[in-house]
């Protein structure tokens, strides 16, 4: 087993293309092709599998990916922290469950580190936790992660829970709304990793309120959506709210301050220069 070998494989791990491995590594197809035959070979274990025209990893591949993932992105750790001029080159990759938090701090980032690239990963929550853990970012910006040993956190905002409405509702009006007031309305709901459709069940859960929702969306953009055509009433937290005209947002009585957004790395991830930066982006 070589170096080669292993960088050969990770690239087409991650592209599922001898092809797109051998662009990503600068070399020749059959070059990235004889090294990932030697470490089949060598270590009598089949890696991939042909999958139409694409190569998927086997049990056996899957494992060993975990390890270079954690061995290559080390690797360009240590780079760039041997790097003369770490602090200002580079990239950062940046995992977040909502755009809004995490823009505010990439927007300051930028504005301290405009030489950095910054890439985005947006998903719900609990994929944006797994992308953390499984080192497909290098930070996250995500709402209620558990405690977990491996990880360092640092809260970010605090932020209450909404209901959305359409514009000409007839509760629009209202100050507040209890759970109780709108479990007599269509409820709209996001799916079960959602941070958002987390918390409110919960809340709906701790009040011994059983609702089934009339829709469930994959995203807060669907659930705008479904809210302007009338379809229900969906819910969302209080920076997400914008000025559309066709909607209105009214906050949901006892959920203030509900969701914390919270800066999270993995610990000896915070040695990164780039990951200390945007740490220090978060405002008091």
């Amino acid at each position: 087993m070589t170096h080669a070998q292993l960088k050969a494989f990770h690239a087409v791990a991650l592209t599922g293309s001898v092809q797109d491995a051998a662009e990503r590594l600068s070399l020749t197809q059959p070059a990235v092709s004889v090294q990932l035959k030697a470490l089949e070979a060598d270590s009598g274990k089949v890696l991939f599998r042909k999958a139409g025209h694409r190569l998927e990893l086997s049990a056996q591949g899957q494992e060993l990916f975990a390890v270079t993932r954690q061995m290559f992105r080390a690797e360009a750790e240590a780079r760039q922290l041997l790097s003369p001029d770490s602090r200002h080159t580079g990239s950062l990759v940046i995992g977040a469950d909502g755009p809004h938090v995490a823009l505010d701090l990439i927007a300051e980032f930028r504005s301290r580190y405009p030489q950095i690239k910054v890439e985005t990963l947006f998903s719900n929550a609990e994929q944006t936790w797994l992308n953390l853990l499984n080192l497909q970012v290098d930070v996250a910006v995500l709402a209620g992660s558990p405690a977990h040993q491996r990880v360092h956190k640092q809260l970010a905002a605090r932020q209450s829970l909404m209901a959305l409405l359409p514009a000409d509702h007839p509760l629009v009006g209202a100050a507040s709304l209890t759970l109780e007031q709108l479990c007599e309305e269509v409820l709209i709901f996001r799916e079960q990793g959602s941070n958002t459709q987390q918390k409110l069940a919960s809340a709906l859960a701790e009040r011994g309120l059983s609702v089934q929702p009339g829709l469930v969306m994959g995203s807060r953009e669907a659930v705008f959506e479904a809210v302007v055509r009338k379809m229900g009433v969906g819910f969302l937290y209080n920076r997400e709210v914008n000025q559309d005209p066709r909607v209105r947002a009214v906050p949901v009585a006892g959920m203030e301050a509900v969701n914390w957004d919270e800066v999270v790395c993995l610990k000896n991830g915070r040695q990164n220069p780039h990951v200390a930066a945007f740490f220090d982006c978060i405002q008091d």
